[in-house]
Order: structure tokens, then C-alpha cells, then sequence
């Protein structure tokens, strides 16, 4: 289970590689940083709809 602490931490980190994706040019490192978006935005998305399970 992600703590709150946790979670804050994963959306800023989405914030920030968010902003990287958009100004990198190299190719290769911004499928990394994509496989990186795309791994945080399901622990942030699997983490939120756990917690709207147990409030129903």
C-alpha cells in the first residue's frame, strides 16, 4: 500500500518528468522517461482506485 507521502512524492515526480518529456529531443531518452510516466501513472491511478473501492 502507498502512503500519502508516497503518493505526493509519485505526482510530483509525474510533474517533473512531464515537463522533461516535453523539452528532450533525444529519442532513446524519451522512451525511458515515457516507460518512467507511464509506471508512476499507474501507481498513482491503481493506488486511487483502490482508496474509491474501500470508501463504496
Amino acid at each position: 500500500m502507498i502512503t500519502e507521502e508516497e503518493l505526493a512524492i509519485f505526482e510530483y515526480e509525474l510533474v517533473k518528468l512531464t515537463a522533461e518529456y516535453r523539452e528532450c529531443v533525444d529519442q532513446s531518452l524519451k522512451l525511458k522517461i515515457h516507460e518512467d510516466m507511464v509506471w508512476l501513472k499507474t501507481a498513482i491511478f491503481s493506488t486511487s482506485s483502490y482508496e474509491q473501492t474501500i470508501e463504496s
